[in-house]
């Protein structure tokens, strides 16, 4: 890895391989570094967290800079699996072109989809490296077809295999018709075989009337019946490409390394520099040459190092020891370290150009979508936050030790890992981790132990019952000492009655004739309200009750306001209970999407878990979203099953919707299950 110095911009690409986990996205970088002469030849450079090589998958974005024609090609590795997408998304802003891996053998899986989407919304330029074409089963043509119904006619074959499984031992190039062959392991240019010319002519009118479509006289032309040259079609490549005119395919296996070559140069020759990113965005040069900003699209906790942040620099290019300003917080930073990245290895530099990607050690509280700017810079960048977590768990300390420092430990976690929440429930008071599943929890709490040292332990996530009254009733508090020294005596009659749902709690003071001295009157409200703070039932908090104070009794000497207190506290209960306590749970809106043809088995899964069905509607072309509301009880571990039920292919999302009525036999489990721990 060359490290000489800032390269110009337009020699700089920013490449994020994505797709779904196990494409092999992580052996194809792997394989560009080797190609470079920047990587081990046993692999392993990108993947060299504990947890990484445990699982033996990606678990979070790693960097690495590959030299390559004159070239920087700046590789951001996102993982793809379910439990560990989140990476991925912030990773967006710091790349200039997307490279989708897919599987040959199993086709598009679930993660292509949302990915790709998120693609679009910003407009990001990709391109579909069509991985494994030797592995048995793979399949190049129905890849294709099915890659083009899913993401319309921009996708279109660049590149076509020379066979496929064991016969694999080449790409065509459709664009020039040449072919390159793989001969006792040297590629080679050849012919196209007779024997492909059917089917790469057949994908070939496929490029030339996706590449058109970006050329106004060139679409002319060709619906007058005229085949551009190759020459005049690739003038115009690489502008749809930029674009998002034109989406590529090509092929390969990373593997056995063939078609990798063809990649590398296809990213050179073809793909967006982000000097030409921002040309097409208009007045792109004045856009790089203002004033510093970078953003951050990766923070690292490294145990000797300390914080790491990967910075994608926006404008101005960076030099060692700049001081930059925090658009979050308003803090100004120094940034004493630079260095490029390939895995954990580091390499200084003392300065990057405009566009480029580089890493910096210590900064305090900067982290993952931060905007760091110098004076006058006008950067503006949206982020694009990773989906929400819905596997909710509880944490606890397994000693004192770790409670003091687990705050800050699942602080420092969230800030490397920001599709991962942690909240202290207000209700519960309990601390909750919210996930994207069991796996991604477990590799969590492993970086805890092995990177601050802090052991904690998994435990259910509590839920926020409330209890409230069915009915109406009344019922008299007394609190009377009166025998031996200062007495205490208070005496309040209350009539409760249930309130709308959502309704909190209504005080009101019928007293007439001063049979409760005013003074009081509020001892006895504030009793009243720590009575239902500590529930009647099942010791959960009461809501949506009206409370009234219709009589009671006062001595001119004992009473007071903690008598008065106990009368209103020992009548609520009485009263509450007369008028028949019931829980309540919380309810979720929750909205699932899926393939059309899973709706069913979706809402007959939602039903057995007491959800209520809201209603369906079409998502993108063949999905269906089902909205339901589901008891939060119900929902502790279906994003995992979700995925399990949908083989991948299902994504949930949900929020709090309201509180309802407990159905009586699950209130009872619940209520000894309350007594049994108490």
């Amino acid at each position: 890895m060359t490290t000489e110095g800032p390269i110009d911009s337009a020699r700089i690409r920013n490449v994020l391989l994505l797709g779904h986990g196990g494409t092999g996205k992580t052996t194809l970088a792997e394989s560009l570094l080797g190609m470079a002469g920047d990587g081990d030849a046993r692999g392993g450079t990108l993947d060299f967290e504990p947890e990484e090589r445990d699982a033996g998958r990606s678990l979070g974005l790693a960097v690495a800079t590959v030299s390559w024609r004159d070239h920087r090609l700046n590789l951001l590795d996102a993982p793809g699996g379910a439990e560990s997408i989140g990476d991925a998304f912030p990773a967006l802003l710091a790349a200039d072109v997307a490279v989708f891996v897919v599987d040959a053998a199993a086709g598009i899986q679930s993660q292509h989809d949302q990915l790709w989407a998120a693609c679009e919304r910003i407009g990001l330029p990709r391109l579909v490296f069509l991985n494994k074409l030797d592995a048995p089963r793979a399949a190049y043509q129905a890849n294709v077809d099915a890659l083009r119904e899913r993401c319309g006619r921009r996708l279109a074959p660049v590149h076509m295999p020379m066979g496929v499984e064991h016969e694999f031992d080449g790409v065509v190039d459709l664009l020039r018709f040449t072919a390159v062959q793989l001969k006792d392991g040297v590629p080679v240019e050849v012919p196209v075989p007779d024997r492909r010319h059917e089917q790469a002519d057949a994908n070939r009118e496929l490029l030339v009337e996706a590449i058109v479509e970006n050329d106004d006289e060139l679409l002319e032309r060709y619906l007058e019946g005229e085949v551009p040259a190759a020459e005049e079609l690739g003038r115009v490549f690489a502008r749809g490409i930029a674009g998002c005119g034109f989406f590529p395919v090509l092929c390969g296996s990373a593997k056995v390394n063939v078609g990798v070559g063809l990649l590398a140069d296809f990213l050179v020759d073809e793909c967006p520099s982000p000097a030409a990113r921002a040309d097409g965005a208009g007045d792109g040069a004045a856009a790089l040459s203002g004033p510093t900003a970078a953003y951050v699209g990766k923070t690292l906790s490294d145990p000797y190092v300390g914080r790491i942040n990967v910075l994608r620099i926006l404008s101005g290019g960076l030099d060692q020891d700049a001081t930059l300003t925090v658009e979050r917080t308003g803090a100004s930073v120094r940034l004493r370290q630079l260095f490029c990245l390939r895995g954990k290895d580091q390499t200084p530099v003392k300065a990057v150009a405009a566009g480029d990607i580089v890493a910096v050690a210590k900064l305090d509280d900067v982290r993952t979508g931060d905007l760091l700017r110098a004076k006058g810079a006008q950067v503006a960048v949206e982020p694009v936050p990773p989906p929400a977590p819905f596997h909710a768990v509880g944490v606890e300390p397994q000693s004192a030790g770790d409670e003091d420092k687990l705050s800050t430990t699942l602080a420092r976690l969230s800030e490397e890992d920001p599709s991962l929440v942690v909240e202290r429930e207000p209700e519960t008071k309990q601390l909750l981790l919210r996930a994207y599943g069991p796996g991604h929890v477990d590799v969590t709490f492993a970086r805890m132990q092995r990177k601050f040292g802090v052991s904690v332990r998994q435990v259910p996530q509590r839920i926020a019952y409330r209890e409230t009254v069915r009915g109406a009733a009344e019922a008299t508090g007394r609190h009377v000492k009166q025998s031996g020294g200062h007495g205490q005596y208070g005496v309040a009659h209350v009539a409760v009655e249930p309130l709308p749902r959502g309704g909190g709690f209504d005080f009101t003071d019928r007293i007439v004739g001063g049979v409760i001295p005013n003074q009081y009157i509020g001892s006895v409200e504030k009793g009243v309200r720590d009575a239902m703070a500590k529930g009647v039932l099942a010791g959960y908090p009461m809501v949506d009750v009206a409370v009234s104070l219709t009589d009671g009794k006062h001595h001119s000497v004992d009473s007071s306001d903690m008598a008065f207190q106990m009368a209103g506290s020992l009548a609520f209960r009485e009263a509450a209970d007369r008028a028949g306590v019931v829980l309540l749970e919380p309810v979720m809106d929750v909205a699932v999407s899926v393939p059309d043809e899973l709706t069913g088995d979706i809402m007959g899964d939602l039903s057995s878990r007491r959800g209520r069905i809201q209603g369906t509607e079409p998502a993108e072309p063949g999905r269906t979203t089902v909205r339901a509301h589901v008891p939060e009880a119900e929902l502790s571990t279906y994003t995992a099953e979700i995925r399990s039920i949908t083989s991948g292919t299902g994504t949930v999302s949900m929020r709090y919707d309201h509180h309802d009525e407990v159905p009586e036999h699950v209130a009872r489990r619940i209520v000894e299950q309350v007594a049994s721990e108490s």
